[in-house]
Parts: C-alpha cells; sequence; structure tokens
C-alpha cells in the first residue's frame, strides 16, 4: 500500500467512525467514472415561470439593473448604434473590440485585439443573454478575451435575438452540447458594483462602470 492511499485509508476511516450514517467516500479509483457519469447526464431544476416574452422580460430584467439597451434590426446596424452611444455618452478614449466582431467595418481608430488596460470602452459578442435574470454569458476564447469585459470603465456587448434564452439552466445545456472548448464562462449582471464599504454602493468597483446592449433583432 502506498503512503497516498494509506493516509486517505486512514481519513475514510475516521470520517466512517465520527458520523456511522454517512455514506462512505468512493474511492479514488472509482472517481473518473463518478464525474463521467455526472456530466453526462442532465439534471432538471425547477425552472421559475414567467408568460413574458423572453427578449421583452430580457430587456425589462437588464433595465432594472442598470443595463441600457438599444434594438437594431440587423447586423448591418451595429456600427452606428455602437457611435451614437458613444457619442451621446460623450466617452472620450480608445475603443477596443473583441476579434470575433472583426468582420464589422469598425473605424480606423477603433483596435481589434484584447484589453491593453488603456482603453475607455470595448465592444464584445457574447455567448448568451439569460431572460430569467437580464444577465449577459460570456465565454472566454482568443477571439472573445475576458479581459474586454471588466478592463475597460465602458462595455458594449452585441447581443443576437436569438441568443436570448429564458433560463439560466439553459446556458448549460447549451455548454454541453457545444463542441468548444472555453476556459472560462462569466455570468455579468449590470455594471460592476459593491456595497462592502459602509453599505455605500459603488459602481464600477470590480469592472465596467457603464454596461450597453445592442440587441440585434434579425439572425
Amino acid at each position: 500500500m502506498s503512503a497516498r492511499d494509506a493516509i486517505l485509508g486512514r481519513l475514510q476511516t475516521a470520517l466512517v467512525r465520527e458520523n456511522p450514517s454517512r455514506p462512505a467516500p468512493m474511492s479514488v479509483d472509482d472517481a473518473p467514472l463518478a464525474v463521467s457519469e455526472r456530466l453526462s447526464t442532465k439534471p432538471v431544476s425547477t425552472l421559475p415561470a414567467f408568460s413574458e416574452d423572453p427578449t421583452e422580460r430580457l430587456i425589462r430584467m437588464m433595465e432594472s439593473v442598470q443595463m441600457t439597451v438599444t434594438r437594431v434590426q440587423t447586423s448591418d446596424d451595429v456600427l452606428n448604434a455602437v457611435d451614437d452611444y458613444i457619442r451621446s455618452e460623450g466617452l472620450d478614449g480608445d475603443v477596443t473590440v473583441a476579434p470575433a466582431l472583426s468582420e464589422i467595418a469598425w473605424p480606423e481608430h477603433y483596435r481589434i485585439g484584447s484589453a491593453s488596460g488603456t482603453e475607455a470602452t470595448s465592444v464584445t459578442p457574447c455567448l448568451a443573454a439569460v431572460a430569467e435574470t437580464g444577465s449577459v454569458v460570456f465565454a472566454s476564447t482568443g477571439d472573445t478575451p475576458a479581459t474586454l469585459n471588466f478592463l475597460p470603465d465602458n462595455h458594449i456587448v452585441v447581443v443576437n435575438e436569438s441568443q436570448v434564452l429564458r433560463h439560466v439552466d439553459d446556458v448549460w445545456t447549451q455548454l454541453r452540447e457545444a463542441c468548444g472548448a472555453h476556459r472560462a464562462v462569466n455570468f455579468v449582471t449590470g455594471p460592476s458594483r459593491t456595497g462592502d464599504i459602509e453599505q455605500t454602493i459603488e459602481i464600477g468597483a470590480h469592472g465596467p462602470r457603464r454596461m450597453h446592449v445592442v440587441l440585434v433583432s434579425g439572425a
């Protein structure tokens, strides 16, 4: 018996002796099979019911957490919507766009890439948007760097209406069915905020101070 097996055996014995009704822990050899079985199943949770149109609910929930939303008809309208928002809010500074959106003819002063830490605004796509909570879901890949979601003060997100899901659980179903691998998945619900210091809300504590969504109706 190896030293590792001996240590794990003593821990298992101690746990059972302390609480005889507690099931014995699985062996190390059984763990990979148990993990595989758990990942291959699709447990169904109790989901909140709502009768609203998912897109209308998404907009309402986003606005309730200080996100702003502009609706456009097609992807050809995205550039104008982004420019209009930047001008209307008086946002000075550089703009960095996620490589996943490089097919749009951005102006020359818009940089394509990951966040440098100096830009004021980022423009990114998303993996999904959740009507239940008003959250936007981001997956970290080479074409959608996670730095763009958190470093700039202003975050503009392009959401296609086809990406709107009813519930948070639907996101996990989509991820299970996706063939690509994501390094990280982040759920973001509104601008960054905290009330840790004297219960005073501070906006932009750990991420953007503003979040604006360009919601594209067409595919």
